[in-house]
């Protein structure tokens, strides 16, 4: 691979501000128009959907106008074990594998983790202690039911979106990871959960993106969190998304000197430094921070790194 230079490194970043690395979409509800139409306009490298897709043909059917301009992930919402269709329709489908849930996979150089479906009390009441679960794994479950009650020799199609602690602790032992993907809000949320806030904070992550409540929500935009809290929150509505890195500042790139820097740094992976939320930062990119005037902190941190510090 070439070294990457500084006019490269600047062309990328301007180049950038249209063309977001993840885009990531609230619950389609079997209307996936809007998703086909966002990523043909944008270009993203990778997109994620947020569950409660319920499409209405196999999904990588629903999709294929898009699979070759785009990778294509999702988690499940509770709404996507409804029906036998919308069960067969993404589980069944070619991009049954692209689920996120209970795994963390490096996607356009963030580590994504996923959490698809929902808390039922039935399974897991997660203001109990996670001991007090009535089912510790679906196979728990499965065990206790008789033959004729069972869905496909397994639990019941409308538990298999519902989350089990195994699901839950198996993601908490997969990290670190950059960015968590839920259907469930986190607590700050009128109906969102504390485990959601445990599991973003244990494993480390800068951003969390919701769907479920039907809501486009910045949480630190509308003064529900602040800059020192632990990631960055969103929740997207249905039929809409999020770009990311967002471009909030509206001042375009940073400075050049600054974009030299980072090509001295890191050589070819500067723009994914750059474009990669940094706690020290308050989750901000360090191409937005810079852009927003912070340019000598972040000109700082790089300084740092080059002399052999961390950051």
């Amino acid at each position: 691979m070439n070294p990457l230079i500084s006019s490269d490194l600047h062309a990328r970043s301007e180049h950038n501000q249209s063309k977001p690395k993840l885009v990531f979409f609230g619950d389609p509800h079997g209307d996936l128009d809007p998703v086909i139409a966002a990523v043909e306009r944008f270009r993203p490298e990778a997109i994620v959907l947020l569950g409660d897709i319920q499409a209405r043909q196999p999904l990588h059917v629903e999709l294929g106008p898009i699979l070759g301009l785009t990778e294509v992930w999702f988690i499940h919402g509770n709404h996507d074990t409804d029906t036998v269709e919308d069960f067969d329709n993404l589980f069944g489908s070619q991009l049954a594998d692209r689920n996120l849930h209970g795994r963390v996979v490096e996607i356009a150089g963030y580590k994504v983790a996923g959490l698809g479906g929902i808390f039922r009390s039935k399974i897991w009441d997660p203001q109990q202690p996670i001991e007090k679960a009535a089912f510790q794994s679906s196979d728990a479950m499965r065990r206790t039911m008789k033959r004729e009650e069972r869905w496909r020799d397994g639990i019941s199609r409308k538990h298999r979106s519902s989350i089990f602690p195994a699901d839950y602790q198996r993601l908490l032992r997969s990290g670190p990871a950059d960015i968590l993907v839920t259907h469930e809000a986190p607590a700050v949320h009128p109906h969102g959960w504390k485990a959601v806030d445990e599991l973003a904070e244990t494993l480390g992550v800068q951003l969390v993106v919701h769907g479920h409540h039907h809501q486009n929500i910045d949480y630190l935009g509308e003064g529900l969190t602040t800059a020192v809290a632990p990631f960055r929150a969103f929740g997207v509505d249905m039929g809409s998304h999020l770009a990311w890195p967002r471009d909030e500042t509206g001042l375009g790139s940073p400075p050049q000197d600054l974009l030299d820097l980072a090509t001295r740094v890191f050589g070819a992976s500067a723009q994914a430094w750059l474009d990669k939320p940094h706690e020290w930062l308050d989750g901000q990119t360090p191409a937005a921070f810079a852009a927003g005037g912070g340019s000598e902190k972040v000109r700082s941190m790089l300084n740092a790194i080059q002399h052999g510090g961390v950051a």
